[in-house]
């Protein structure tokens, strides 16, 4: 799979139902329900647990557990460990989908949840690895960043031969026929289930027709020169996996990013609340990059801000995982819970608990998109990038980004 991945739709997303009430153990992958948050950083779905427990001898691989011979098996298994640790994003909706609906589906399978700020994740887990301690079965994150290092340490394993679902398997399930992958090539480590469509441009839809936009050079139109701001993607953070759509289109490329910030005034801000206040209250009555989920609640509260309709641009629309993406960790200590949290988190159960909680669109095309915002779903006969990929965030690495933009900024 190519980073810059143009794709033409031929798969509108199949009607459905809420996901099922979790059904007994052994029976299959199921959830329920909605989940009470969890308050700590470091807590589990169960009261009274506060942090992975350690390996004994740290020995377990996830790559050299016994494939079983069915998922009643696997479950049997699992729950013979009784325990799956987790490292992911923090926020109430992660637990919710990651923690609480996993341990309803399966009880008797406790999830000790590590959910802290990728960097603290990142520290957390070089410094176990330094000290031959080997608590982590689980990773959640987008990974584009991280997928080159991990696999060069050898910190994940291969997923293919860890899928037991035939229901997975089924690529006619899954957006554009296939399964989705963070890492280029395989043997591939890093899953990615979910692809939202992410809107770049906003508007105060009382002073600008969204509609008129039809390329991203429109933006350029002197008529907006002091009337945009966005968010600074020079920091990490909400913007910079979409713009990479931007650096890699070649009708746009670095030449328009460097034009778009240094020729058009555009104010930069990497407060979100401050960026939707300007573009609501007609300040700036563009907004470019903001964060899509921030805009929605501002929409909530009736402010007059609304995105640009992704799919309206001729140059495509990009998608990425958000923080959904999904690894197996190299020696995890419960191998066969996180074998069977991996085939819930895929299957169609899983999807749909990710879907309901977090609100992220999922590449799996059989199943209800009732609980995602429609502007977040691929539709058939669109152009979309893939911004989560391996490859997309090598070939613009952040260092990039900032070069061009202070080069822009600073008229050089």
């Amino acid at each position: 799979m190519t980073g810059a991945l143009g794709l033409t739709l031929a798969l509108a997303a199949c009607g459905g139902t809420a996901a099922p009430a979790a059904s007994p153990a052994g029976s299959g992958p199921t959830v329920s329900g909605a989940a009470k948050p969890a308050s700590s950083a470091a807590a589990t779905g169960s009261p009274g647990a506060t942090s992975a427990k350690p390996s004994g001898t740290g020995s377990a691989a996830a790559s050299a557990a016994a494939k079983p011979a069915s998922f009643d098996d696997l479950v049997a298994a699992a729950k013979k460990e009784g325990h799956v640790t987790v490292y992911g994003t923090p926020g109430t909706p992660y637990r919710q989908a990651l923690v609480d609906d996993f341990q309803k589906a399966f009880p008797g399978i406790q999830v000790e949840a590590i959910f802290v700020s990728s960097a603290e994740r990142q520290s957390r887990l070089t410094l176990e690895r330094q000290s031959n301690q080997y608590l982590a079965d689980i990773w959640i994150s987008p990974g584009g960043n991280q997928v080159a290092d991990f696999k060069s340490q050898k910190w994940i394993v291969p997923l293919e031969q860890q899928i037991v679902l035939p229901e997975i398997n089924d690529t006619s399930k899954w957006f554009e026929n296939h399964l989705w992958w963070v890492d280029k090539d395989a043997p591939h480590a890093w899953a990615m289930p979910v692809g939202s469509v992410i809107p770049i441009a906003f508007v105060n839809k009382n002073m600008v027709d969204p509609a008129q936009f039809k390329s991203f050079n429109d933006l350029l139109d002197p008529k907006w020169k002091g009337k945009m701001a966005a968010t600074d993607i020079r920091n990490s953070g909400p913007g910079v996996a979409p713009s990479r759509m931007l650096f890699t289109n070649k009708d746009l490329g670095p030449a328009y990013i460097g034009k778009l910030f240094g020729q058009t005034d555009l104010h930069l801000s990497a407060d979100q609340r401050q960026l939707i206040d300007w573009v609501s209250q007609g300040v700036y009555p563009i907004g470019l990059f903001i964060d899509p989920g921030e805009v929605q609640v501002a929409v909530k509260q009736g402010l007059p801000i609304a995105p640009v309709t992704p799919e309206q641009f001729k140059e495509g629309a990009p998608v990425g995982p958000n923080n959904a993406g999904i690894a197996i960790i190299d020696r995890a200590p419960h191998p066969a819970a996180a074998q069977l949290y991996l085939n819930w988190y895929l299957s169609k159960d899983g999807q749909l608990t990710w879907q309901k909680e977090v609100g992220d669109n999922s590449f799996r095309t059989d199943i209800s998109k009732d609980d995602v915002n429609p502007l977040y779903v691929t539709k058939a006969g669109s152009t979309y990038v893939n911004v989560g990929g391996e490859d997309i965030v090598a070939q613009v690495p952040t260092t990039l980004i900032k070069k061009t933009i202070d080069e822009a900024r600073n008229g050089s």
